[in-house]
């Protein structure tokens, strides 16, 4: 039995060791990261406008000249997507996790529909977050108010290999186009495999 205790108390010893330098859990950063995402998509919704640039990276409060300029610029360009009915809640997607220089960033899409003139229409943006205490917290802000291209001016700490898409809006009409378009090449391939 003496045997058997310094043999346990070295082997835990041994693992204390090892998991404080353990990496991150990727899983619990998404997790933190899409509640915060969510944060952002409700306090736009209730208009907590507050709560909505509390949740932003200073950097891009800066870009506006402060909180007030930011949320102008955000109420502003939100005029065009208000629907006129109630719609379903936003579809969130974390579609990238990185990390790098004691900071992690992420890239979530928002897929959401609205209604205006009596036309429906399909909203994708993304949001752009970043988290300096390994994840515990996030900073996010709505790429739709901008350009892709203006991001480093606005975000200049953007990981420059993270692949950031234009955030669109179609309508119905557009958006069955454009998945008959997306459709056709893939049916042309699978009938050339065939032969």
């Amino acid at each position: 039995m003496k045997i058997v205790t310094p043999g346990v108390v070295v082997f835990v010893l041994f693992l204390t060791h090892f998991t404080s330098f353990a990496q991150p859990d990727s899983a619990k950063i998404s997790v933190k990261a899409m509640t915060f995402a969510d944060s952002l998509v409700k306090s736009d919704a209730y208009q907590s406008w507050n709560a909505y640039a509390d949740l932003a990276p200073l950097s891009v409060l800066k870009f506006y000249g402060g909180k007030d300029g930011y949320l102008e610029h955000i109420k502003t360009g939100r005029q065009r997507t208000v629907s006129s009915i109630d719609e379903d809640a936003p579809q969130l997607k974390l579609l990238n996790l990185m990390t790098a220089n004691d900071q992690w960033q992420c890239l979530i899409r928002e897929s959401r529909y609205f209604h205006k003139d009596d036309k429906k229409f399909h909203q994708v943006t993304y949001f752009l977050g970043q988290s300096k205490d390994e994840g515990e917290s996030w900073k996010l802000f709505d790429l739709s108010y901008n350009k892709v291209a203006n991001i480093i001016y606005i975000f200049p700490e953007v990981f420059g290999d993270l692949a950031i898409p234009e955030p669109s809006i179609l309508s119905e009409q557009e958006e069955i186009a454009q998945q008959q378009a997306q459709s056709a090449p893939a049916a042309k391939k699978s009938v050339s495999k065939k032969k």
